[in-house]
């Protein structure tokens, strides 16, 4: 599709408030395990709205526009990729100590922006219609 079409905007806030409640399912259930509060690290919280707006960039770029159903499925995937990307990047630079929690975070991630997931496609769906 084509970023100058009218619902660009509206996908990109989805995706984006999808972002936001992936960062607050983390940082409850990261409160819950270990009592550290993540509303104080803002770097968190910008990264994984990147991920989300980057990932849903890519996704409105390379889905056609006769395939709207597949928008959100791809939103997911490309934010997923994009993470792993970063966290493979982390880890061929990274020290070695600190390489398995980077992917243990991509994995994590994952597992937990699938609510966001479905918050883009539940969306996504009347937006598109």
């Amino acid at each position: 599709m084509k970023l100058k079409n009218k619902n660009t905007g509206k996908f990109i806030g989805v995706a984006t408030i999808s972002g936001i409640l992936t960062f607050a399912i983390a940082c409850g259930l990261w409160y819950m395990v270990s009592g550290v509060n993540w509303l104080d690290f803002w770097g968190i919280l910008v990264s994984i709205i990147s991920f989300w707006i980057i990932g849903a960039l890519i996704a409105w770029l390379i889905v056609p526009d006769r395939k709207n159903y597949l928008l959100s499925v791809a939103a997911y995937l490309s934010t997923i990729g994009v993470n792993f990307i970063i966290a493979a990047f982390d880890l061929l630079n990274g020290e070695p100590s600190i390489n398995g929690w980077i992917v243990l975070f991509a994995i994590g991630f994952a597992i937990i922006s699938i609510p966001g997931a479905i918050l883009l496609n539940l969306v996504t769906t009347r937006i598109l219609k």
